[in-house]
């Protein structure tokens, strides 16, 4: 019986249904006060597991977070690295615009000598009023003239602007990429992209009168903190990331703004919008430029990527098989396909380290 089968949920459910019958029914009925009474705790308790179990399986069998027994039980899936397009480092190095264009008041934070800055910003642009989470490089100074590449790195649905910080346990990968010599000590700036928190807006610009989320995470969070921090603006020292929503988004925003961003991460992400039921800004009708395989089939962006994504992982595999079918140059794909593996922060978080050291030798202002 697999993980994700339906008879799986059917067998649970069942035995749910038949210990609580059994103790609703006064059973079981013993000779002894003491046994009996013990025998009907212990059918509680396993009651009480069994509704947990369940509960999982289900949850399991929406999001899909284990594929399977030996997934759940933590067994390492062989990788197949793939490339396609253009070099990345010919992607990541082309020549797009002036970069990012900061305020002309440049405010220096942070105040507090914290490496974890937490903010709330007003996007000039969007009008949006998010959040931020900060990581800063080690030993950042707002004095130092010292200028850091970015990463933008997106949270999923549901989640947060620590998410990346405690699920993707960013910290510590990062850091010990940098003592590695694999990459350069790096600004990370992780924004809110659900506006607000509890709606999956898919990071895009709706209609009049709806969040313009693109907005947000692609003029005024890079504009925010290039006039507050010590950063590089060429655009080859700008990178964005993402998982699951956020994967999506961080692919939508490399190739919709590859002037900002020289090279996206994508972490079990999709190419076109998955918006909820409650939530459909444009109706029925998508509008072209947010069909990204259709996108680049057409004028692929010099842009320098890394999709990791699992062939048993249905929500981000089928669009990702899609889209490479269809890279060329200037485009640069470079794949980490994993031949199992479900949908969920854990197995990302054992990936990110692949993806720094993939950043670190491909984007020139990442490189050591």
């Amino acid at each position: 019986m697999s993980l994700t089968s339906t008879s799986l949920l059917v067998v649970l459910g069942a035995l749910v249904v038949g210990v609580f019958a059994l103790l609703t029914a006064g059973l079981p009925r013993l000779r002894h006060r003491w046994a009996e009474t013990g025998a009907r705790g212990g059918a509680l308790l396993v009651l009480n597991l069994l509704v947990v179990a369940l509960v999982g399986a289900a949850l399991n069998d929406h999001f899909g977070f284990y594929v399977s027994w030996s997934d759940l039980a933590g067994a390492q899936a062989p990788v197949t690295v793939t490339h396609h397009g253009a070099s990345a480092r010919a992607a990541a190095g082309a020549r797009l615009g002036q970069g990012l264009h900061p305020g002309t008041t440049f405010t220096a934070l942070p105040v507090n000598g914290q490496r974890v800055q937490h903010l709330t910003v007003t996007g000039t642009h969007s009008g949006i009023r998010g959040q931020l989470s900060i990581l800063l490089p080690a030993g950042y100074s707002p004095t130092s003239t010292t200028r850091y590449p970015v990463i933008e790195a997106l949270h999923g649905y549901p989640g947060t602007v620590d998410s990346w910080l405690t699920g993707m346990d960013l910290q510590p990968s990062l850091d010990g990429r940098v003592a590695a010599r694999a990459i350069r000590p790096a600004l990370v700036v992780m924004p809110q992209i659900n506006v607000p928190y509890g709606v999956d807006g898919e990071c895009v610009n709706g209609p009049a009168g709806t969040p313009q989320i693109e907005t947000w995470l692609a003029t005024d969070v890079p504009e925010f903190v290039a006039s507050h921090f010590h950063v590089d603006t060429a655009r080859g020292s700008w990178a964005v990331a993402g998982y699951s929503e956020g994967g999506w988004c961080a692919a939508m925003l490399g190739l919709r703004h590859p002037d900002v961003f020289s090279g996206a991460i994508v972490f079990s992400g999709a190419f076109i919008p998955e918006f909820p039921r409650a939530y459909r800004p444009f109706g029925s009708t998508l509008p072209a430029g947010y069909d990204l395989t259709r996108r680049i089939r057409h004028h692929p962006p010099p842009l320098a990527m890394w999709i990791q994504s699992s062939k048993k992982d249905g929500y981000s595999y089928p669009p990702t098989a899609a889209f490479l079918k269809v890279v060329h140059s200037p485009l640069s794909v470079t794949t980490d396909l994993l031949k199992t593996g479900g949908h969920r922060e854990q197995l990302w978080a054992s990936e990110l380290p692949t993806a720094l050291t993939w950043l670190g030798r491909s984007l020139p202002g990442f490189t050591p």
